[in-house]
């Protein structure tokens, strides 16, 4: 089951919420208020942590094998 994050577009409560599947259509309602006026947000897990503009991949052609 995915965790999503989402922000309450009536009280501004931000919250996590576990969905069944990507595809559900149940009704998330905020924690706080109650209401189900709530947007998915993008996941700060999911943004963070890829290659910067100037790293590289190495193909392996720099590897040695210890071999001489």
């Amino acid at each position: 089951m995915p965790l999503y994050e989402y922000i309450c577009e009536h009280c501004g409560t931000a919250f996590e919420h576990w969905v069944r599947s990507a595809a559900s259509q149940e009704a998330i309602a905020c924690p706080q208020c109650q209401s189900v006026e709530v947007s998915k947000q993008f996941s700060t897990f999911g943004v963070k942590g890829g290659a910067s503009a100037n790293s590289s991949v190495s193909s392996g052609d720099n590897c040695t094998t210890g071999g001489g």
